[in-house]
């Protein structure tokens, strides 16, 4: 694909308002950038000429910084390459405000492209023991499309306001990325008070990727009723092609279902081998009260789960597994609403947990506070009195 061939295929987008055709040529990490590279012989002032000479302004100085970007890919300067693609977003923001909505999927495009090269950019920096810095500038960027995107006041049939979400996604990715979540409250705030559509009308990509992410948010707060709903949303909307996306939101999703006793399926785990070691021995031994398996399976996956940010959850649902044992010798008791602290001390060293009765009476009473358990201690005696109606109720409720 030769040069004007090339800007011939993108001028052909713009006129016809062609998004979907414009945003695949405007995309640095495509077959299109690699076989133009490729076949493009012309120098930097060539190339500049050419795009002024065959495109429109603003589009003639965008599709020149987004070649320019892709050759310092392909130099393997990331740097250089997040440089003029800031300058290609740069100059499409500041046309954006006058234009219709159709070119939404070049921003897209634009955004996410910018945020690849600044996390890449950022690396090189490091190596060359330089302050990372790139990132960061990219999350001001992208913020100012979501501002022109939210603050739209055209029509609603040619309004920018469709664009809110996806943006918000793009945005969202690179502040997980810099750890500054607590940032993602303000949009979310501002998305509250903006007068929007219904998240329902927006297309279901843009759904999907909202949920998980107020999801995740959701689980870092520990609302875990949010979280599952949220999160649960996504990936039952997920296309299953769409395999390492469907993991992202399993990375979540599993832990806050372990703590209502909600284990994954085999079939699931099958699905999803990379979890399986992961998860397979603690819903084991959640299911079977085995609390020494729960701690061993815990300590294996440890840093994977920090690594996560979910090893806390995972390690509240050790509740959940203690729960099954006690309801074990509740049941073994005949179900007799008054039980001995000391069974409860035999069971646990029964599973390898050797703990003192004082230990044992903190526990129970932690989950009686939970309402994992319902009932009361009686100190004096040594002895839990349960409610004789429903002693250990659904967990779901207690969330």
């Amino acid at each position: 694909m030769i040069l004007p061939m090339y800007l011939g295929q993108v001028n052909q987008g713009i006129n016809h308002e062609h998004a979907q055709k414009v945003a695949a040529f405007l995309q640095v990490f495509s077959k299109h950038s690699e076989k133009l590279l490729m076949e493009t012989k012309e120098n930097v002032r060539e190339i500049e000429d050419t795009c002024r000479a065959r495109l429109q302004s603003p589009w003639n100085e965008i599709v020149f910084h987004h070649i320019m970007a892709c050759k310092g890919v392909e130099a393997v300067d990331f740097v250089s390459a997040y440089g003029d693609q800031n300058m290609a977003v740069t100059i499409f923001l500041r046309e954006f405000p006058s234009m219709t909505n159709w070119p939404l999927e070049i921003l897209y495009i634009l955004n996410a492209d910018l945020g690849r090269l600044a996390v890449q950019a950022d690396r090189q920096l490091e190596r060359r023991g330089e302050k990372p810095s790139k990132l960061e500038d990219c999350a001001r960027v992208i913020n100012k499309a979501f501002s022109i995107c939210i603050t739209d006041r055209a029509p609603l049939h040619i309004s920018r306001k469709w664009g809110t979400y996806n943006v918000i996604g793009i945005l969202f990715r690179t502040y997980f990325k810099l750890k500054s979540h607590n940032l993602c409250k303000n949009i979310l705030r501002a998305v509250k008070a903006a007068d929007l559509p219904e998240l329902e009308q927006f297309p279901m990509a843009h759904q999907v990727t909202i949920r998980y992410y107020t999801g995740v948010l959701s689980f870092f707060n520990d609302d875990f009723k949010k979280a599952e709903m949220d999160l649960q949303f996504a990936f039952d909307h997920i296309p299953p092609k769409f395999h390492h996306n469907r993991r992202l939101v399993l990375h979540y999703l599993i832990p806050t279902r372990l703590l209502h006793g909600s284990l994954p399926s085999s079939r699931l785990l099958e699905e999803f081998p990379e979890l399986s070691a992961l998860y397979r021995p603690l819903a084991l031994a959640i299911k079977t009260g085995n609390v020494q398996l729960f701690d061993e399976a815990l300590s294996v996956g440890g840093s994977r789960l920090i690594g996560l940010g979910t090893y806390l959850t995972v390690e509240r649902s050790r509740g959940v597994a203690v729960r099954v044992l006690f309801k074990k010798v509740f049941t073994l008791m005949d179900k007799s609403n008054k039980l001995n602290i000391d069974l409860f001390q035999k069971a646990l060293a029964f599973v390898g947990v050797q703990i003192d009765d004082d230990e044992v009476e903190c526990m129970l009473a932690n989950m009686i506070y939970k309402g994992y358990i319902r009932g009361y201690l009686s100190h004096e005696k040594k002895v839990l009195v349960l409610s004789q109606k429903d002693p250990f109720p659904n967990l779901e409720s207690q969330q």
